[in-house]
């Protein structure tokens, strides 16, 4: 059994619905609800938790990067997020933050138990929901994307410059620079990072290791 779990959520019924759970499932000795911001940071600098259960979507303050923020002031934190929030991009920052897992409001007691045990041996775990949300958003995007964009990507992903592609494809540095800036707005991003994280998201930094020949089939085409 582990020590402590805190929850924060602005939310009285929602609070109430967590904590009865936890008491229920007794899988921690102590169960605290804070229900504000200030509240948390005292808790936090006195003692951390094993696990902090929270929503950051009711408070604006309470964002991605005070999550970025308590991961690195608090870097043994475990944070489990519960929020019924549906936007792709918000979602992803969230999960890029070093949250330990995401479920939904509507989340089974299934999941939720699933998800505990997950995290407490130093695992991940995300919902079948929130991984829907993210992964129809990302299907989509790839489908906007041309043959060539898609080798692009990749190449990108591999760690090739501009001047590397140009003359991997044997097309003009100007075409490049015209298929990435493309790419960046087709699929709704905005740094080379971001296009780097999205070749990850989609499996394909696991293709970063381009053999010659596969370089010279490039270039053919």
């Amino acid at each position: 059994m582990r020590n402590l779990v805190v929850i924060y959520d602005p939310q009285f019924i929602t609070c109430q619905g967590l904590e009865n759970l936890m008491y229920r499932l007794d899988l921690f000795r102590e169960v605290k609800v804070v229900q504000s911001i200030k509240r948390l940071d005292a808790l936090l600098t006195e003692s951390v938790p094993d696990l902090l259960i929270a929503d950051y979507l009711p408070k604006p303050s309470f964002n991605p990067e005070k999550l970025v923020e308590m991961g690195q002031q608090y870097p043994e934190l475990k944070t489990l997020i519960v929020s019924d929030d549906n936007n792709r991009a918000r979602i992803r920052l969230v999960i890029e933050s070093g949250i330990s897992g995401y479920l939904t409001k509507s989340c089974s007691e299934r999941e939720i138990i699933e998800a505990l045990h997950t995290i407490g041996d130093d695992g991940k775990f995300f919902c079948k929901k929130v991984l829907d949300i993210i992964v129809s958003d990302e299907a989509h995007s790839y489908k906007e994307l041309s043959e060539r964009e898609i080798e692009i990507v990749k190449l990108v992903a591999a760690g090739y410059s501009s001047v590397e592609i140009a003359q991997t494809l044997i097309i003009s540095l100007h075409t490049v620079n015209s298929h990435r800036k493309n790419i960046l707005k087709k699929l709704g991003l905005k740094s080379p990072t971001e296009l780097i994280i999205y070749a990850a998201e989609q499996g394909w930094l696991r293709e970063s290791v381009i053999s010659d020949q596969e370089i010279r089939k490039l270039g053919n085409r």
